[in-house]
Formats: structure tokens, sequence, C-alpha cells
């Protein structure tokens, strides 16, 4: 919901959500897909913390930098890691790359399905520093790439080209997320593969031991400016 929210401030090319003026609660749960509960719920928890412009005709985000501080600390456990590695050594980056396209292109045709639980296919989102490369702002290589998915299956781990035995040193860490929905709706497509948003690539890599910070104020300088200077 925040990110529906903020997207009138970011490019669509690095963030996909609706991008329209938002007055109340009810035209964030409908913008959003969420209920009506929920979008007053976060409504209400933003205007006692001071998060909203009170005299504003819209749902208008002020501190948005301190905001999006606590959200970072709320994101580095949001998720589950699992390490993986190639199950053909030196065949790495390329053969992902390609699978992980040919995994996407099956998931169009498939049925959509209200309940994530249906899709005979989990969603698959390229996450951090390889987001940030494919979105055109990337700035650390060498890193294994991070792939965040809405469940493991074993159909997908082998279309993929990875194993999770004895994968000590991973060539690839798949990520599931605990707020699915924050992250798929959010994602473009980049050469048929969706990949994470801006926004979230930021709040991802921001405390990253691998040069994190110096990926997090690329992304600030060249998309977020105009959202953080707020």
């Amino acid at each position: 919901m925040l990110k529906v929210i903020l997207a009138q401030h970011i490019e669509p090319r690095f963030l996909s959500a609706p991008r329209r003026k938002i007055r109340n609660a009810s035209e964030l749960a409908l913008a959003a897909g969420v209920s009506q509960v929920s979008a007053s719920r976060l409504v209400r928890q933003l205007e006692a913390e001071g998060f909203l412009d009170r005299h504003a005709d819209e749902l208008e985000l002020v501190r948005v930098e301190d905001l999006l501080e606590e959200w970072q600390a709320a994101e580095r456990r949001a998720f589950k890691e699992i390490p993986c590695r190639w199950v053909i050594p030196g065949h790495g980056r390329k053969q992902f790359e390609s699978a992980l396209q040919d995994y996407s292109a099956r998931q169009i045709h498939q049925q959509p399905a209200e309940n994530y639980r249906e899709r005979s296919s989990p969603r698959v989102c390229l996450g951090l520093f390889a987001a940030a490369e494919a979105l055109g702002v990337g700035f650390v290589q060498g890193v294994p790439p991070v792939l965040y998915v809405e469940r493991v299956k074993e159909e997908l781990i082998q279309q993929l080209g990875i194993s999770q035995e004895r994968a000590i040193q991973a060539d690839v860490y798949l990520r599931i997320p605990s707020h699915k929905e924050s992250i798929f709706r959010a994602a473009v497509e980049h050469k048929g593969v969706l990949v994470s948003d801006a926004l979230q690539v930021w709040l991802d890599v921001s405390n990253h031991p691998s040069r994190g910070k110096e990926q997090a104020d690329r992304i600030r300088d060249q998309v977020l400016n105009p959202l953080l200077s707020r």
C-alpha cells in the first residue's frame, strides 16, 4: 500500500503501481487491491506516527526518509533465504538467465488464480543487485544473484538448473518474502522477467555488506531523490 501512495513520485519503469491521487483509505484499498480494513489500519497508523500531511486533500506522506528507515528495519527479517548452487558448474549466470526467461515465459500462459496456492507455478522476481543491474542502475558486480520466489517447488529448482544440496558457498539465493504482494505486484518487467522495483531494491541493499550503501546511494541519486526529498 505504501508503494501505491509513493508511486506518483517514481518513474513507471522503476515501479509498477497505479498512479493516481489517493484521497482516503477507501481509494487506497481499491488501488492497492486490499481490504478496506487493511487500508484504514495503515492510514490510522501513518496519521498517529506523523507521516501524513494533515492539511493535504489526499494521502500525502511527509518525513518520507524517516518512514523508509523504519521500513528498512522491518524488511531485514521479512524473508527466508535459501542458498543454492549450480547443478552444472561453469554454466552459471547465462544458464540461469536463460532458464529464468523460459520459466517466466511459461508463467504467462498459465491460468490466473486468485489464491497463490492455486497457481501451478510460483511467481519469481529478480532482487537486490541483479535487479539493480536490470533496472539500469547497477553498481556492484560479482555478488550471487537473489531471486524472490513465492514458494519453493522442486519443479522450479530443476528448471533453473540449481540445487539446494551442499550449497555452502551459494551461487544463487532463493528468497521467500513474508509480504509477497508488495514484492510481486510492484515488480517491473525486463526482457520477459520480473524485476524488483527500485524502491524495494533500495530497501534491500542499503545495509548489505557487499557495498550495499554505495548501491543504495546510486538508486537514491538516479531514482528516488524526488521521493526522499519530501
